[in-house]
This record gives structure tokens, C-alpha cells and sequence, in this order.
């Protein structure tokens, strides 16, 4: 497939300081690129770093930052402006493990402060860094959801309806396929496109900490491939020649670079994007 020349290009990977992320940065460190590791652990970032590099990065840095709550998204946001003013791509891994509801320190759920929040939240906050290469394109790993997942959103945290972890985590892929499609809509005609990578079981990490659900741990560890796998199309979406292909798209079938329309209602995109901004505004952060 032919590539755009990544040379002194910017990517930032959030949650890119193992697994799937860490993977992908590897394979943009390779084609020269700066890249900006996004995480919770300074050791772990450190490790990373060094991983990148030798792989062949131009540059390779670590920003430690709490994705669960939105102050932090700020201050993550805050990091990759002061890092650099234009960005070629954003990659979008970070999940954590969690066997119970858990509340972040907004009251929100942790799997929808995490998984689907703070990557809508840090796309908006980035949007004009992305326009200004001329050619940015965020990555978000996802899954390949029915569509009987889709949380109702007037109960996103689950106050009414009983939690369960596959509800919380399947439902926070189709939530970021809605921003997604909105932003696709409403950044029409920018140089911005946004497409969902969607992958199957993969040895992480993350699936493998204690804290993960028997079963989820169980399906990893049987059935799950190598990050780097799960990688393939992420990388491929980020240093293909052009992206008109995917933009606004999902890429089903980790096997092939197919991509299929996102194309859910219209009317819940326009509501979770205006649910998103209130929740960004009662932490006090106003959303372009």
C-alpha cells in the first residue's frame, strides 16, 4: 500500500505505553516520525520510550497523564499542544481493567470515562492541532459491537440499569462510534478524519491484570492474538497515502483494510455530542 512520508511527522498515542499502542508507535517510530507516548506509569513510559527509539523514531517522548477524569484529559491536551503544533495522527488504547463498577473522581463510570470520554474529549480539544498538518487522523481501537450494546443515554452510568462489565466496556465501542460519525459531520471539509479500527481478543497487558473479568481473561489468554496484529490496520489507516477511504468509517475485519461507513442514527450522534459538551462543562472545561 502506498505511504505518505511520516519523516518529522507528529503522533500521539494515549494509552500508548504498552500493548496495541505500543505497538503501533514501534511501527510509525520505524517511518521516522516524533512520537508522544500518553500514560499513567512513568516506568512504563520510560520503557516504551526506549522501545520507540531504537526502533527509529526521530523523537520519542512520555507524557504521564490520568485519562479517567476530565481535569486530567485537560492537562493531557494541555501536554501535546506544548508538545508539538501539529499533529499527523492520534492513536486511542487506553482501557484498564475492572471487574466491578468503579466511579472516577467526576462520579462517572470509569469504563465510559475512559473508553469513551476522554478520547471524544481530547479529539475535540485537538481538533485544530490535527487540521493544522493538513492531513490528521485519529485512530480509535474499538470492537465490532452489536448493536445491542448501545447504552441508553439518559443512563450512561449505569444509576438505574444494573451494571455489568460487557455492557459497560462493549458499550463504550459504540458510543466512540457515534463521536465518530458526528465528528466526521461537523468537521467536514477540514483535513480531520476519524476511523475505528476494530480488533478481536488480543494478549495485553491489560487483559491479563487480575482485575479483568475471568472470562475476558480466559478469552485473551486462549483465542487472543499478538498487539502487534491487532495493530496492522491502525498503522496502515494512519500511514496510508490517503485517508478519504476511511474517514468516518470502520474497519471490521482485522484481516482486511475494508472499510464500512459508520451509519448509526443521526439524532443520537447530535445528542451524545451535546451530552459530552455538558459533561465537559460541569468540570468546568468548555469543548470548541
Amino acid at each position: 500500500m502506498p505511504e505518505r512520508d511520516l519523516r518529522n511527522a507528529n503522533f500521539v498515542f494515549f494509552g500508548g505505553s504498552s500493548g496495541i499502542g505500543l505497538a503501533a508507535a514501534k511501527e510509525i517510530g520505524r517511518r521516522r516520525a516524533n512520537v508522544l507516548l500518553v500514560g499513567r506509569s512513568a516506568a512504563a513510559g520510560a520503557a516504551a520510550v526506549a522501545e520507540v527509539l531504537a526502533a527509529g523514531a526521530g523523537s520519542a517522548t512520555f507524557f504521564a497523564a490520568d485519562l479517567s477524569t476530565v481535569h486530567g484529559m485537560a492537562a493531557a491536551a494541555a501536554g501535546v499542544k506544548a508538545w508539538r503544533g501539529q499533529l499527523h495522527g492520534v492513536m486511542h488504547t487506553a482501557m484498564s481493567a475492572f471487574g466491578t463498577k468503579q466511579l472516577t473522581a467526576d462520579g462517572l463510570e470509569l469504563a465510559f470515562s475512559l473508553q469513551y470520554l476522554a478520547r471524544a474529549v481530547l479529539d475535540r480539544l485537538l481538533a485544530d492541532q490535527l487540521a493544522a498538518s493538513g492531513d490528521g487522523r485519529v485512530v480509535f481501537i474499538s470492537g465490532d459491537v452489536p448493536l445491542m450494546f448501545m447504552p441508553p443515554l439518559d443512563d450512561l452510568q449505569f444509576e438505574r440499569r444494573p451494571w455489568g462489565h460487557m455492557k459497560a466496556a462493549m458499550g463504550t465501542h459504540l458510543l466512540g462510534h457515534l463521536h465518530i460519525q458526528e465528528a466526521t459531520r461537523r468537521w467536514s471539509g477540514t483535513p480531520v478524519t476519524l476511523t475505528a479500527v476494530c480488533v478481536g481478543p488480543t494478549r495485553t497487558k491489560v487483559m491479563a491484570d487480575p482485575s479483568m473479568p475471568p472470562a475476558m481473561r480466559w478469552l485473551a489468554r486462549l483465542f487472543g492474538t499478538t498487539p502487534e496484529r491487532s495493530a496492522m490496520n491502525a498503522v496502515r489507516v494512519l500511514t496510508a497515502r490517503a485517508a478519504a477511504d476511511v474517514a468516518g468509517a470502520k474497519l471490521t475485519k482485522p484481516k482486511q483494510y475494508l472499510a464500512t461507513p459508520i451509519a448509526l442514527d443521526a439524532n443520537l450522534a447530535e445528542r451524545l455530542w451535546r451530552h459530552t459538551t455538558e459533561l465537559a462543562a460541569r468540570a468546568s472545561l468548555t469543548l470548541p
